[in-house]
């Protein structure tokens, strides 16, 4: 293959290390759909493609936009697009749908059309106790005979469907409610993200203007995920390219729609592959796991499937049932037993992961048997610490300080948990500062403020002194006084409350020091992560997929088809985390809370997975 010429080394390398199938959709010119299966090097490629456009495509004073469901993907991208040597600059904006929406259209041009947009602490999160009590008095208002939070999903799926005009039947109640709730935020001036990116597709559609200017700015959108970014999102990118002339690449997996209920749909990613002015690549070679891992997965997916593993690969990697005649408690205790036999073989614990589906009895045993044992471990759904985008700044900074003054994070942990460099942080930093609206600092001044604020500490240092030191450096209260997220805003003094109330220390905070402990966390948080060995207890029919109480049955229900179809998919999704093994925990029954015994034999994505593995 011949490299094209005038291009950065980083890049020119990069690029004549990826395989044909990658390098292909890197420089493919055009609109395209890149279906890339699980370990096919995805981020990779796209980050790849983004740093071709912006080296040969896109004009100087253009600029491209990198719109990724999280932000910690985001973040990613900017990170490696560094580290090929690629200057960015202003003209790539990598972020969250809601935070592009946010900074490219809603502040720079919504006063043109007479939309407001967020102010310091007018956008509220949807965990959040105020969205939820507004969500109940809507309900109320409507006459939904419903608590919020079992009617949350729903009301997100109608108001996302409804902005993007498909239409709902206004004489349904919980339709009604939906309605209520926008109008409601809105008489309040207040935003979440939804009504955030609801407003953005609404000022895009009505001022031509507008959507040109945009579109001037940037020429190019690379979706990731786009899987699960929705509905709004999906007509948002169809009016850009289709009124604008906005090229487009998205990237995505059907198999891997995990955020079904929200309203994510794989139609909306397949629609744009089937479009006559988009060209589709599919990345197929799966880089993460071996050839066991992969028919173990194609068992859960209905057709033919083309991944293959790397042709280097020896090794088929390992699919390991494991059936368990107890109850949860019996799976939790041969999650430590299987930990314990993994450390006598060496086995790092960093490359060790639990997943668990949802909160619930399964969790709660989990937590109980590692809170007894010998075992480090992240339970990254610790609720003791704050959400958002401050918080976790603060806890990157946290891993820093004790990481220590090297620039590097530990080459055998992956990505997703490799500790910040102080480069890193400062373009978090300024990231921040670019959501709140205040000037940002010229030249190196943040790198400087940093390496003053994360002198190496020991992880045992108190907390609520370092954190006094990092605030007072960084300023971090003006950041969170002017942050449009009420949670930022909440960040400071709850990260204060929390320290003195659980005596914590830095090292409690430090999420992304992950080197000597294993990780537990939901299948939904493990997407686009991998580990040697992941371990998946409570595969019983009723915790996966779930059932559902009916007090007027007295039982829990059969699963529906959409949820079935949900938790398939994420079942699919923590299967293909697995470089070396997947231990598959099962069973025929579990209890709940207060001990009843519930019998709904085997869950039946390991039924097909023991099928799969009889038949060769």
């Amino acid at each position: 293959m011949i490299t094209p010429l005038g291009l950065t080394p980083g890049l020119t390398r990069e690029l004549d290390a990826l395989n044909d199938g990658q390098r292909a959709a890197a420089l493919h010119a055009g609109n395209l759909v890149v279906l890339a299966g699980p370990g096919s090097g995805k981020t990779r490629t796209l980050v790849a493609k983004a740093a071709y456009l912006l080296e040969t495509q896109i004009p100087p004073r253009r600029g491209l936009a990198a719109i990724t469901y999280t932000r910690h993907a985001a973040q990613e991208i900017s990170r490696r697009l560094d580290r090929l040597g690629v200057r960015t600059g202003r003209r790539l904006t990598a972020n969250t749908l809601h935070s592009w929406c946010l900074n490219a259209i809603l502040r720079p041009y919504g006063p043109l059309v007479g939309i407001p947009a967020p102010g310091p602490g007018s956008v509220i999160d949807d965990r959040s106790d105020e969205w939820v009590a507004l969500l109940q008095e809507c309900l109320d208002g409507a006459g939904v005979g419903a608590t919020a939070r079992y009617e949350r999903h729903a009301i997100v799926r109608i108001r996302r469907r409804l902005a993007a005009g498909v239409p709902e039947d206004t004489r349904d109640p919980v339709v009604a409610a939906a309605i209520l709730f926008d109008q409601r935020l809105t008489q309040r001036g207040q935003f979440d993200f939804d009504l955030m990116i609801a407003r953005s597709l609404q000022l895009l559609r009505g001022s031509d203007r507008a959507t040109r200017l945009v579109a001037a700015r940037y020429p190019w959108l690379l979706v990731d995920e786009y899987q699960d970014l929705g509905p709004v999102l999906h007509t948002l990118v169809g009016h850009l390219h289709d009124t604008a002339g906005v090229s487009v690449a998205a990237f995505g997996d059907p198999d891997q729609t995990i955020m079904g209920f929200t309203g994510a749909d794989p139609a909306y990613l397949l629609e744009l592959a089937d479009r006559e002015d988009f060209d589709h690549s599919p990345l197929v070679i799966n880089y993460r796991c071996g050839k066991a891992i992969i028919a173990a997965s194609h068992a859960t997916v209905d057709g033919h499937r083309a991944h293959q593993p790397d042709p280097r690969r020896t090794d088929p990697g390992v699919i390991e049932p494991i059936a368990v005649a107890g109850g949860l408690a019996d799976h939790a205790r041969l999650v430590l037993s299987k930990i314990d036999e993994l450390a006598a073989e060496d086995v790092p614990f960093h490359h060790i992961a639990i997943f668990y589906p949802r909160k619930g009895q399964l969790l709660n045993e989990l937590v109980k048997a590692l809170d007894s044992s010998i075992f480090e471990y992240i339970h990254e759904g610790d609720q003791r610490l704050p959400d958002g985008d401050l918080a976790d700044f603060v806890r990157d900074c946290a891993a820093r300080a004790v990481g220590g003054p090297q620039p590097v994070g530990y080459t055998d942990v992956d990505h997703a948990s490799a500790i910040p460099t102080i480069h890193d942080l400062a373009n978090d930093y300024r990231s921040l500062i670019d959501a709140s609206g205040i000037g940002r600092p010229g030249g190196h001044v943040v790198e400087r403020m940093l390496s003053r604020s994360l002198q190496a500490v020991e992880p045992d240092h108190d907390l609520r002194t370092w954190l006094g030191q990092l605030i007072e450096h960084m300023d971090l209260d003006a950041v969170a006084r002017t942050s449009p997220q009420l949670r930022d805003r909440a960040a400071i003094g709850a990260l204060h409350d929390a320290a003195s109330r659980h005596e914590l220390t830095v090292g409690d905070i430090a999420g992304a020091l992950r080197t000597g402990k294993v990780t537990l966390t939901t299948y939904h948080a493990a997407k686009g992560r991998e580990w040697d060995f992941i371990l998946m207890p409570g595969l019983v029919d009723g915790i996966m997929p779930f059932r559902k109480w009916s007090q007027r049955h007295g039982r829990h229900m059969e699963t529906p088809s959409d949820q079935f179809e949900q938790d398939r998919r994420a079942f699919y999704v923590g299967l293909t985390r697995a470089k070396q093994a997947a231990v598959l925990i099962y069973g025929e029954h579990w209890e709940t809370g207060w001990g009843a015994e519930n019998r709904y034999g085997v869950s039946p994505f390991v039924k097909a997975v023991l099928a799969k593995m009889g038949s060769t």
